[in-house]
């Protein structure tokens, strides 16, 4: 963990470097064309057994959590169905919750049986030899699990499991030095991604304030003690106090989230992209808080988005 931090913090310098000499050769009055060969690569272009690999490992394990919530959920409805039943001698009354429930058991079993480990160890292991996948793993590899290019710093399901890596698939063409530049400073803008977007639910943790502060204005703090029947019940109005400090704490919630989540917003983040890719440095105070965590969160979030734009 500690080498990989290395090599992260030596890829933002040498992307720094690079980005820095950009703006100053490069003319301050047409930034625009400097922008194109540092884009990051198209999803599907440059697709090695690496970027498959994690495609394959994502719908396995996707796949097996699947398993275990049906499991899950037959088991809860036989037991639903069986349990009240044993006060009852009516079979008609819990056999389709039996039903059901088996139905559901062997849909979990069929899913954990079909991707379980073993099996995606060979998957893969086949994918690193001979680079070809089976037919019902390769028509599953779409949508939500379609293979996306991987940059240098991307995890390898390969390497993980004491395989060989690969190669790139035939006809793709070797990484250039435009190609590790642009997946160096696609690393940069993920780290910055999930910077942004663990700083903005930061912010938006304080709105809860709003529901003890409600609860306070409306005088649902105040605990109401059962009387006789006899005693008229009497109504608790809220004080002054309660419903100030109830007004305090919405408003102040409401207004940390929007001062703190000013600097961080998708417009904001928009600009700084665009700014960075056209040679621009990334600001100092913004680089120093950057992370490891911040590049896997952010890369998560951005093939997230780029599959959801394929679908369209």
């Amino acid at each position: 963990m500690f080498h990989s931090f290395q090599l992260f913090c030596a890829i933002l310098q040498l992307s720094a470097i690079i980005a820095t000499a950009n703006a100053q050769t490069l003319p301050t009055a047409a930034p625009a064309p400097a922008a194109a060969p540092a884009a990051a690569p198209a999803m599907g272009s440059y697709l090695t057994r690496a970027d498959t690999a994690r495609a394959v490992h994502e719908l396995f394990r996707s796949r097996r959590g699947g398993g275990v919530g049906w499991l899950a959920l037959g088991t809860a409805g036989i037991l639903a169905s069986t349990l009240p039943a044993q006060q009852s001698t009516s079979a008609g009354v819990w056999a389709p919750g039996v039903v059901a429930g088996s139905a559901f058991l062997l849909i979990g079993l069929n899913k954990r049986i079909q991707f379980r480990p073993g099996r995606e160890r060979q998957v893969l292991s086949e994918l690193a030899a001979t680079g070809h996948l089976p037919a019902n793993v390769t028509r599953r590899l779409r949508g939500n699990f379609a293979p996306l290019h991987g940059t240098a710093s991307a995890g390898n399901p390969l390497l993980a499991k004491g395989l060989a890596p690969g190669t790139p698939f035939p006809g793709s063409p070797a990484p250039t030095p435009a190609q590790l530049l642009a997946d160096a400073r696609q690393d940069t803008l993920d780290a910055v991604q999930g910077l942004f977007n663990a700083k903005q639910l930061g912010g938006r943790l304080p709105i809860l304030l709003a529901l003890p502060g409600l609860r306070l204005m409306t005088g649902a703090a105040k605990t109401n003690t059962s009387a006789p029947p006899s005693v008229q019940p009497q109504s608790s109005e809220p004080s002054g106090g309660q419903v100030a400090a109830g007004l305090l704490l919405m408003t102040g919630g409401v207004a940390y989230m929007f001062i703190h989540n000013a600097p961080y917003t998708d417009a904001k983040f928009a600009t700084l992209r665009a700014s960075y890719l056209a040679g621009g440095p990334l600001p100092h105070a913004l680089r120093a808080q950057l992370k490891e965590k911040h590049i896997a969160a952010g890369r998560t979030y951005r093939e997230k988005m780029e599959r959801k734009a394929a679908r369209r």
